[in-house]
């Protein structure tokens, strides 16, 4: 340590080595400054910042070394070999760069060996210019001081690398500096230390030298220079590359939030260059179940379905800008169908075509769910109307094609209304998807069942090849629907009536053959329900019959051609007058006297019974109100009536508002009330027998179930029917029935009448089983109101004698 001191403060002017120490600190912080550069440069501009720090490094050492050499004060005349000189200069700038090189790394132990390196090179570039020096005499090197000084240097180096890229600011750079000038300046010093020169007159110094001075003089500028611009150049790019990272960063923000807002969208967003696939969004890549990075790069029609590759291309080509229906294809093949929008946009140095792509799979199914309610009934999903009528007509046009033959079933569900009414809307609907089901499983698939309204369904049967098929489906259908269907645990029986008609032979058209099928429903309707029927010529011309008769009844209704008569009811031993029953009798204005037995029933299915029976009602208790005895008004009331929950009180209001009294009102009412729901009717009937009107049985012992009834319910009166009364005379039976109708009355403590008595000989016979009252024509002819003023007063003048 003493010698290299002494070497310093003895053998070289402190004015140049000071000098030295400046340049070299200048070019180690310039060396720093300039790989730093390189550390932030992309990877295609690092090399050139690497090179010019290996110039700035190699020619600034370089120069450290030479003006030190300039310092060296040996008392010899010195000069330098040119050639070993710019060899001296090469080694430094090609091992420092190399060396700088490798410590810009992040990891620590490349910084390290990068060190190590540009120590060794600085090393090697003293040891040359050492060799380049020529002076009367001999150099040689005493081994210690050498090694120390390549080791020194040596590990010096790798310090200062550590040091000055352990962070990328200015204290680092200047500690890196300062230690790598210490480690330059140390090998140096303790290499000249090493130095041992023999004098030697007799050695000449070669001519192509250079002079110290010149050497030092050059050396100074030229290496100032380089470093000047080096730093000045590198503290230049810093400012603009500052700018441009600000710039770069402000483009990388806006191209972020432009990704985020493309990935935000719910619609696909692809981009691509004549096909080829150059960025998608994130809804594109879930919509089509792939990554980003397998959609870079392929071909645009390669996700589309192929079908649809052909207009795919054809709107690359013509860069179409009009939307478009197409399908594309997932990862997994599955379909997907998609609405596209194309447009041009600049992209780089050129243009792409960007595409929104809108998944259209709710749309399709919110058009095949409207298109299916438009076709389909919503309560059973059956088809309606409009697709009954629509398969239809394709089913006949087929059929005149093939030669087949089209069946049509009309059904009309029985008794459904009472279940409506008495059970809810609810259960009548659950019943309707029962029977929609059953339909549906007792058909063929290529068949229709069809739902047209309320309770009435239609089936298309097609392709009949055997002539019993047709009749076949229809049994089987009637015995199907009278099966007891559950409703909330409770049993419901209904049955059908079924209308059939066939393609060819009843009709020609679809429109046709359902009326004519229709006109067969009403034929088994009035058979008794429960069955079928095939249509038949003459039931046409019955059917318009009816219709026409239905029409005439509401113009009959509307403009007061019905009038009310009344027939006596009499007291069978002493035919003492006890009321009227009331009869609606019609009479056209061109048919003339319309029988009760054709227009009832017409009245009945039409529902204009509502409208005619409270029309009767409220006549005969107006006239009634008006008799001047207390004689009793009989009505009849009908089944069809019961279905109206408000009969009762629409009865009760009659009568309050006629001023009838209630006890002179009597009801009468058949089983058939009963058997359609006789929990609805006994309830009814309570309540208005409660309000005092008596409630009458008509037609007994033509029914099943007649003596339930009685149990069930305190009847005032029970009729016989006039069937029974005509043949008891001649008939051992009927007058057996009649009997022990009278009996069972009696027993009973129940007024029993017997209607249709025409004869002597019958009224005799009702005398002597001491029946209570009769009716008939023997004792009275239904008359209008006008006739009962002289019908009263005969019987009262009769009852008198």
């Amino acid at each position: 340590m003493l010698q290299v001191l002494a070497c310093i403060t003895q053998q070289h002017d402190l004015r140049l080595v000071a000098l030295a120490a400046f340049i070299c600190v200048l070019a180690t912080y310039t060396a720093f400054t300039l790989v730093g550069r390189a550390q932030e440069a992309p990877p295609r501009g690092r090399a050139a910042w690497i090179t010019t720090a290996a110039v700035a490094t190699g020619s600034g050492v370089w120069a450290t070394h030479f003006i030190a050499m300039l310092a060296f004060e040996p008392d010899l005349p010195v000069s330098y070999m040119v050639d070993r000189t710019i060899l001296s200069i090469i080694i430094a700038v090609l091992i420092s760069g190399v060396g700088l090189g490798i410590a810009m790394s992040q990891r620590l132990d490349l910084r390290l060996l990068g060190g190590f390196v540009t120590g060794a090179g600085i090393g090697a570039m003293h040891y040359t210019g050492m060799w380049a020096v020529r002076l009367p005499g001999v150099l040689t090197y005493n081994l210690g001081p050498l090694s120390a000084s390549l080791i020194v240097g040596t590990l010096m180096g790798g310090v200062a690398t550590m040091a000055g890229f352990a962070r990328r600011d200015f204290r680092h750079r200047v500690a890196g500096a300062l230690l790598l000038t210490l480690a330059i300046c140390a090998m140096h010093f303790t290499g000249m230390s090493a130095v041992v020169i023999v004098p030697d007159a007799s050695l000449p110094v070669p001519e192509a030298t250079i002079a110290p001075f010149w050497l030092a003089t050059a050396v100074t500028a030229v290496t100032i220079l380089i470093l000047a611009l080096g730093l000045v150049g590198s503290t230049v790019d810093q400012h603009l590359a500052s700018r441009s990272m600000r710039e770069a960063e402000r483009l990388r923000a806006s191209e972020q939030r432009f990704r985020q807002l493309a990935d935000a969208t719910f619609e696909g967003i692809v981009i691509h260059i004549e096909g080829e696939i150059v960025d998608a969004n994130l809804a594109m890549c879930t919509l089509l179940d792939r990554p980003l990075d397998q959609l870079v790069g392929q071909q645009i029609w390669e996700v589309v379905a192929p079908a649809n590759h052909e207009l795919v291309r054809e709107r690359i080509a013509a860069e179409s800008t009009e939307t478009q229906e197409i399908d594309l294809c997932d990862a997994n093949g599955r379909t997907i169908p998609v609405e596209i929008l194309a447009q041009t946009i600049p992209f780089g140095t050129g243009t792409a075509r960007v595409v929104a792509v809108r998944d259209i799979r709710e749309r399709r199914e919110a058009e095949a769910r409207i298109r299916h309610m438009a076709h389909h009934d919503a309560l059973t999903g059956l088809p309606n109307r409009t697709l009954f009528h629509d398969r239809l007509e394709q089913a006949v046009s087929l059929a005149k094609r093939n030669g087949t033959t089209v069946a049509v079933h009309c059904l009309d569900l029985d008794r459904f209304k009472n279940v409506n009414d008495l059970m809810g809307h609810a259960a009548g609907d659950a019943l309707l998807q029962q029977v929609a089901r059953h339909l549906n499983n007792s058909v063929r698939a290529h068949d229709t069942v069809a739902r047209l309204s309320g309770d009435e369904f239609a089936i298309i049967q097609i392709g009949v090849t055997h002539p019993d098929g047709p009749a076949i489906l229809a049994d089987r259908l009637v015995e199907l629907i009278g099966q007891p269907f559950d409703l909330d645990e409770q049993q419901v029986i209904i049955g059908t009536s079924i209308g059939v008609a066939l393609y060819p032979g009843d009709s020609e058209s679809g429109e046709e053959l359902v009326r004519a099928a229709d006109t067969a429903l009403y034929r088994a309707k009035a058979a008794g329900r429960g069955t079928y029927r095939f249509f038949e010529p003459e039931m046409d011309t019955r059917l318009q019959e009816r219709r026409l008769l239905e029409r005439d009844l509401r113009q009959a209704l509307a403009e007061g051609q019905l009038e009310v008569h009344y027939q006596p009811l009499v007291e069978c031993n002493s035919e003492a007058l006890l009321g009227f029953e009331a009869l609606v009798r019609w009479r056209h204005p061109e048919r003339g006297q319309v029988p009760p037995s054709e227009f009832i029933p017409v009245a009945e299915e039409s529902g204009l019974i509502i409208q005619l029976g409270e029309w009767v009602m409220r006549t005969a208790c107006r006239e009634a109100a008006k008799w001047p005895g207390d004689q009793r008004i009989a009505i009849n009331l009908s089944p069809v009536q019961f279905r109206h929950a408000d009969l009762a009180h629409k009865i009760l209001t009659i009568v309050e508002q006629t001023g009838l009294a209630p006890e002179r009102l009597e009801l009468e009412i058949t089983e058939g009330v009963l058997i359609e729901d006789t929990e609805h009717t006994l309830a009814t009937l309570s309540l208005l027998k409660s309000a005092g009107i008596r409630v009458s049985l008509d037609d007994f012992g033509t029914g099943y179930s007649s003596l339930s009834y009685l149990q069930r319910f305190p009847f005032d009166k029970i009729k016989i029917d006039r069937s029974f009364v005509w043949e008891m005379g001649r008939n051992a039976d009927s007058m057996a029935i009649v009997r022990s109708v009278i009996a069972l009355g009696r027993s009973l403590r129940i007024t029993v009448i017997a209607e249709g008595v025409e004869t002597p000989e019958q009224l005799a016979l009702l005398q002597s089983e001491q029946c209570d009252q009769v009716q008939g024509f023997l004792l009275g002819r239904p008359v209008p109101a006008r006739d009962l003023t002289q019908l009263m007063t005969d019987a009262e003048t009769a009852a008198a004698e």
